[in-house]
């Protein structure tokens, strides 16, 4: 019997075959490609924008002066308590009452024994002592703080005056009744009555000296009813004119920009009050140059005041306001204008000089315009103009041809609506505080809401704008 065939039992692995997952792929490469765009977007200098919109720029300069008027000074009459009849700061004619002199002190003493006499103030008075409050609010300051001193004392003075003139006008029969005898003075000239005294009533622009305007050293009496008055001293002041003069320091550079100058335009800060006042240049006591302000209006305003602080308006100027640091320039190819031509369908261009194998002739085209001026055409002669720097152009009459290459410079700003950076000319107007006026409604220029970049330097001319 033959023997059994041992079977091979050796077991041969085959090997497994690598099979692509093609989503998992795509993930990959997805996922690179993301991680490298938002590498690329981080690293990339973004360009920063601006949008033009429409403003002023408004040059003033800040001086202070000191107001001078036609200020007469009244003395009292005869000593005693003075009650006054006339409110701070307002108009009298010609024989009205402005005040009256108490001689033996009885109706002094018959108003303390009856306060109920005098009358409680009137909405219009406290509407008055508000506005006072108000109008100090609005123009205090920590380096004039003796102006809250004056207030005080004008306060007071008001609130007693507003009192008396109340008290007075109801209690003059009873007074009679009460044989309560005192002597009421008239004004000799209408004006506007103040009761504040100073000692420069009498100041005139040619006796200013520069110790005038030294307001630590300035002083001023402010007189109220029931106050005690010697005879000859001064009771009241009267303002006789509406003309009035503001006088302040000049410099040498104020004295050359005002030259030639017979107005300026002024802004009181504390009331917003802007006005045209008459200018001119005076010489002090002291020899120093002073300018002067002639004025008709708002005299009432500041009758109680010496001193007022203004600004004088040297350039207000509107248009389209935009960074001085977006200004550019660039030099662009200038052709004559006597060499555009228009075509029938409106566009405008110039008769290019073409040289054939057949001769030369001339080929009407049309490149894109920056500017166009009195004297000049100014183009582009990068590669995808129909002119370049070398070519010849004719005059519409085919007298005269031009060779292109003499450049000018134009500035403006880089434009960035179309999503790169096209420039635009710009005619600057007035500049402050790293910003710029410039025209509005020029010629190949901006329009308000336009994009423009923000800092010209960051970009080329053409470049495409990542935001």
């Amino acid at each position: 019997m033959a023997p059994k065939k041992k079977k091979n039992k050796k077991i041969i692995k085959l090997r497994r075959q690598f099979k692509i997952n093609v989503g998992t792929l795509m993930f990959f490469l997805i996922a690179v490609y993301i991680v490298f765009s938002v590498s690329s977007y981080l690293k990339r200098d973004q360009v920063k924008f601006y949008e033009v919109e429409e403003g002023s720029i408004v040059k003033e300069h800040t001086y202070s002066g000191v107001i001078l008027r036609q200020e007469e000074v009244v003395n009292a009459a005869a000593s005693g308590n003075l009650n006054y009849y006339i409110p701070d700061g307002k108009k009298t004619a010609k024989g009205t009452s402005v005040y009256s002199v108490d001689e033996t002190g009885s109706l002094n003493q018959y108003l303390q024994e009856h306060p109920e006499e005098v009358n409680a103030l009137s909405q219009g008075d406290v509407a008055e002592l508000r506005s006072m409050l108000s109008n100090y609010t609005g123009s205090y300051s920590d380096e004039d703080f003796s102006a809250l001193y004056d207030l005080s004392s004008s306060l007071n003075a008001q609130v007693l005056e507003f009192s008396n003139f109340n008290a007075m006008s109801a209690l003059s029969d009873k007074l009679r009744e009460q044989g309560i005898v005192f002597n009421s003075y008239p004004s000799e000239k209408s004006g506007i009555v103040s009761y504040s005294i100073d000692g420069m009533e009498a100041l005139t622009p040619e006796d200013v000296t520069a110790a005038v305007f030294d307001k630590g050293q300035y002083q001023r009496t402010i007189s109220k009813s029931g106050d005690l008055i010697e005879a000859g001293k001064p009771v009241y002041k009267l303002i006789t004119s509406d003309i009035w003069n503001i006088v302040f320091p000049l410099t040498e550079s104020d004295i050359r920009e005002f030259s030639g100058k017979n107005q300026l335009r002024i802004r009181f800060p504390d009331t917003g009050v802007t006005t045209l006042a008459d200018y001119s240049q005076v010489k002090g006591a002291d020899g120093g140059d002073y300018g002067q302000l002639t004025l008709t209006r708002y005299l009432v305003q500041f009758t109680s005041q010496r001193y007022v602080d203004f600004e004088v308006v040297t350039s207000d100027v509107s248009g389209l306001k935009i960074p001085e640091k977006s200004i550019t320039s660039k030099d662009f190819c200038v052709i004559p204008v006597s060499y555009l031509e228009t075509a029938e369908d409106g566009s405008q261009g110039f008769l290019k000089e073409v040289i054939s194998e057949t001769g030369t002739a001339s080929e009407f085209v049309s490149p894109e315009f920056y500017n166009i001026d009195e004297e000049y055409c100014y183009i582009d002669t990068q590669e995808d103009s129909p002119l370049h720097s070398g070519d010849f152009v004719r005059s519409p009459a085919g007298e005269d041809r031009y060779q292109i290459g003499p450049t000018k410079p134009l500035e403006g700003v880089y434009n960035i609506n179309k999503g790169y950076a096209v420039f635009k000319r710009i005619e600057v107007l007035e500049q402050a505080n790293d910003y710029c006026i410039v025209k509005k409604n020029t010629s190949y220029g901006l329009s308000v809401y336009d994009h423009i970049v923000l800092d010209a330097q960051t970009v080329n001319d053409g470049q495409l704008i990542y935001r």
